[in-house]
């Protein structure tokens, strides 16, 4: 009986964590072919406080929600031709960045600081993955790509990572999350 109910609270979480992702990333603000998204911040905060198999289901959840036609993506986006665009690289990292990021903070127990630099992995690797498919489907330099894909989204995503290191401190500490 105990093992049902906490099969039902994992996935309650992940589902409210799911529901946090598509309120979240439709919000956007367009500054070129890549808008500032707060998906991202959605994803850092999940996986800054879930452990890596819910953060993977919880993203993964917020994804097949977008392909199946709920304008859950950047702008109210949806549907697979998002995923297989130019920017669907950034959306397909998210599936790997929220289980590393949990892994590394689940290994460290570590401050806000430790917990941001984590964070900050998750972020290089989105950046990664969304700049080799941006650079693949729109047959720009890796150098152009990186000046259209990543600097202009630095500072905010690095915001981002210490504010969601910060949150997920909180939520910890006050056992709002359990594991």
């Amino acid at each position: 009986m105990i093992l049902r109910h906490r099969n039902l609270y994992r996935l309650t979480v992940c589902a409210l964590f799911s529901a946090c992702l598509c309120v979240l990333s439709p919000i956007a603000i367009p500054i070129g072919p890549i808008p500032i998204s707060l998906g991202l911040l959605g994803v850092l905060l999940c996986a800054a406080t879930l452990p890596p198999k819910m953060s993977f289901s919880s993203v993964a959840v917020f994804i097949a929600l977008g392909i199946c036609g709920l304008p859950v993506f950047s702008s109210g986006n949806s549907g697979a031709m998002v995923l297989a665009g130019p920017t669907g690289g950034y959306l397909w990292s998210y599936l790997l960045a929220a289980p590393l990021i949990s892994c590394l903070i689940s290994k460290q127990r570590g401050s806000v600081l430790k917990n941001t630099a984590s964070c900050s992995l998750g972020v290089l690797l989105c950046y990664l993955c969304g700049t080799i498919q941006y650079t693949l489907l729109t047959n720009t330099a890796p150098l152009a790509a990186l000046l259209i894909t990543v600097l202009p989204f630095f500072p905010f995503d690095l915001l981002k990572a210490v504010l969601d290191a910060y949150i997920s401190q909180i939520i910890k500490k006050h056992k709002i999350i359990k594991d």
